[in-house]
């Protein structure tokens, strides 16, 4: 066990007397009764021995030459080892003074000489018995201690006779009492809790006192290093034999690690990572009140929905660290367009905003990548939630400084007013994103309010989408031709390949309602592989018949040109398909080349090494910028059909189209003029030295064996392939 003995070991007693005849006679008869005695004549030598010996009980003469025993008592107290050893003073003064002043020294108890042996003996195992019992009790407490402190737990008590609260080493820690146990006036306690809390703390205690129940309570404590703890206090109420509340106990435990916790985990499931502001799951909670709100008051609120116009380009130009700053300039922004009198929910870092800044309903979300939402929980009319979103868009055009570069934007934006547009969170949601579609199809940089007959083309969009996905696996896409020009000797020189789509039912859906759809939905990748492949294979078969030479156009969409594999499927596709690859054109579409223009001369240069050509179509409806055409690798332009149309009686439309001949040929680039219609119209692009037409006045696209059948018309012999040659 431990120097009191147990498990086969003797007690051991430190004997010190000057005289030897004691300590023989002591000696024998503690041995006799199982001790281990250990003796020295002299204190100095015994507070040496002390850490070696560790005795259980020290036996201590008063009257001793030297050092005497009470001051080696005052030095053993004094001592680690010693502080809890029982001493038995030994003494032949039997007066008050001698025994009060070994009790001073520290004394356990006292023995008069001569000794009597038997009641030595008998005393001495009691003492041992009882300081075992003290010191496993003090080594429970300790634990206790120990287990508190790790669970950063204290108690207390408050005595209503006295007023005093006395606190536990533990909770005195928590609070900054300082170390140990402490005393404190009631008020003095409440005085260290902070002031928005202190009221319900001291009304839990005088409710506990009052109404004899327990209480439970949650605060928070400024310490004096500047820390703030949350503490959960918990107190029940100790009544005396007169009947009434004698004193206040209860516990007290630092959760602050804990509140942090669940504050993050509260974080991450209600708020946006990036900006701070409500997610959608949070955006629905808050939505949900503010139109309960507005049926018992009667009152108009407006969603608006808005996404950030090519946001893409920023990610794949500047980065995604650069998109994440944009978003949370965007975030502050729409803040402070609802701020004031209106209501703005946000996480408590502050980044976007803060609880602390509720009003009057509003509120600001993101809901996933660059679409956020605003809750106007009032509007008197319909036409505040347009004027709310002019705000808005006021507020976004400003440009954004993203380290050295600085950024601009525009927003689509989309409305949905309660109840006319709904009556639940989910439908206006819906509804406003609907008119969120709607504004980017208006060209963007726009707002729309949400109208019956958008749910319907949301309804037909979803089902077109679904049916998509079903052609592509049901092979119900069909490739068509439209045959290009050769405008000085009138015969054919190509073709573009253009796909439709022909249900199983035998309708057609038109390419304007199904491409915007795949290339949203990222189905445009697998829809254009087909194509090339498709159209390659149907050009080989008709160079193998002799109906040729003619090039083969194909249009690529933005989502394949992004494709990291897409010259390696390219090169896949002519050698599977055996077609000669400098009888293939890819047209594409100038911001296509310029959204990324490092990466685009990368991929360029690689088809220019494969041998395919390089168009750009509906020249002159975007960038139109001289410098992209000399730094990219192009072989043709093709000028959109609005220039075309009206070139015969428009001017500055012939003026376009003859600057943008001269252009490409000083550039060394062929010329292909879309949509030529009329007689007048090829007239002029003769004359002007175009190279190519391409239109309804020769033919509109059509299916492979009507187009089959329109060049067997004007066969002109002549190999396409490199297989056919050989």
């Amino acid at each position: 066990m431990n120097a009191y003995g147990g498990a086969g070991k003797a007690p051991v007693v430190l004997l010190v007397d000057d005289d030897a005849v004691v300590r023989f006679m002591a000696r024998e008869a503690l041995e006799d009764a199982g001790f281990t005695v250990v003796e020295t004549d002299d204190g100095a030598r015994a507070l040496e021995m002390l850490a070696e010996v560790r005795p259980g009980v020290v036996m201590l003469d008063i009257v001793m030459p030297g050092m005497d025993g009470f001051a080696t008592c005052t030095a053993i107290r004094a001592s680690a080892v010693g502080a809890h050893v029982p001493v038995v003073m030994m003494t032949g003064l039997d007066d008050d003074e001698s025994i009060n002043r070994a009790f001073e020294a520290g004394a356990t108890t006292f023995i008069t000489k001569p000794l009597n042996l038997a009641i030595l003996v008998h005393r001495l195992r009691y003492i041992v018995r009882t300081q075992g019992i003290e010191d496993e009790l003090r080594e429970s407490q300790a634990r206790l201690a120990q287990a508190q402190r790790m669970a950063r737990l204290g108690h207390w008590q408050w005595d209503l006779a006295s007023d005093l609260m006395h606190c536990s080493e533990g909770l005195s820690e928590m609070v900054g009492l300082g170390d140990g146990e402490h005393e404190v006036a009631h008020a003095d306690f409440l005085a260290l809790i902070d002031d928005a809390d202190r009221p319900r703390v001291a009304a839990a205690l005088r409710g506990t006192v009052e109404e004899r129940k327990a209480h439970s309570i949650e605060y928070a404590v400024a310490r004096p290093d500047g820390s703030r703890l949350v503490i959960v206090q918990e107190g029940s109420a100790v009544v005396g034999d007169t009947g009434s509340v004698e004193r206040v106990v209860g516990i007290a435990q630092d959760i602050t690690e804990r509140r942090t916790a669940e504050d993050r985990i509260r974080s991450l499931a209600n708020f946006d990572a990036v900006t701070g502001l409500p997610n959608r799951t949070f955006l629905l909670e808050i939505l949900t009140q503010t139109l309960e709100a507005g049926r018992r008051y009667g009152r108009e609120s407006a969603i608006l929905v808005l996404d950030i116009d090519h946001f893409k380009r920023i990610n794949d130009t500047l980065g995604h660290g650069a998109g994440d700053a944009v978003l949370q300039h965007v975030a502050q922004r729409l803040v402070r367009c609802v701020r004031g009198s209106d209501r703005v929910f946000g996480s408590e870092d502050g980044r976007a905003g803060s609880v602390a800044d509720l009003g009057a309903g509003n509120a600001v979300s993101r809901l996933g990548g660059d679409e956020f939402v605003v809750v106007l929980g009032e509007v008197r009319r319909a036409e505040d939630s347009a004027a709310a979103a002019r705000r808005i868009a006021e507020a976004l055009a400003a440009p954004i400084v993203v380290g050295t570069t600085e950024v601009r934007i525009t927003a689509s934006i989309g409305i949905s007013v309660f109840p006319v547009d709904g009556s639940d969170a989910e439908s206006l949601l819906k509804n406003a994103d609907a008119a969120m579609l709607h504004a980017k199809e208006q060209g963007r940089d726009c707002s729309r309010f949400y109208t019956a007959s958008l749910n319907e083309r949301a309804v037909k969009r979803f089902s077109l989408e679904t049916n998509l996905r079903k052609a592509l696996e049901a092979d119900e896409f069909i490739v068509y031709y439209q045959p290009k020009i050769d405008i000085p000797s009138g015969r054919p020189s190509g073709m573009e390949a253009l796909i439709r789509w022909r249900r199983a039912d035998g309708t057609i859906v038109p390419p304007v309602e199904f491409i915007p759809v795949a290339e949203e939905t990222g189905l445009i990748v697998p829809i254009g592989d087909w194509v090339l492949r498709k159209a390659c294979a149907q050009a080989v078969a008709w160079a193998i018949r002799g109906l040729g030479p003619l090039k083969l156009s194909v249009n690529l969409s933005a989502a394949q040109f992004r494709q990291p594999r897409l010259v390696a499927g390219i090169a896949e596709i002519l050698s599977k398909t055996a077609m000669a690859p400098e009888f293939l054109d890819l047209e594409l579409t100038e911001g296509m080349l310029v959204e990324d223009s490092a990466n685009s001369i990368d991929i360029l240069n690689e088809l220019n090494g494969l041998g395919v050509g390089v168009a750009i179509d509906d020249f002159g409806t975007g960038y139109s910028s001289l410098s992209y055409l000399k730094r990219f690798r192009l072989d043709a332009l093709k000028i959109d059909r609005s220039f075309v149309r009206d070139l015969v009686t428009d001017a500055d439309d012939g003026a376009i189209v003859k600057a943008t001949i001269a252009l490409a040929h000083s550039l060394r680039l062929q010329v292909i003029a879309e949509g030529v219609e009329t007689e007048a119209q090829l007239q002029v692009l003769s004359e002007l030295g175009c190279d190519e037409a391409q239109g309804y006045l020769f033919s509109p696209p059509l299916p492979a064996q009507a187009f089959e059948d329109w060049l067997i018309a004007r066969r002109r012999p002549a190999p396409l392939l490199a297989t056919a040659r050989s």
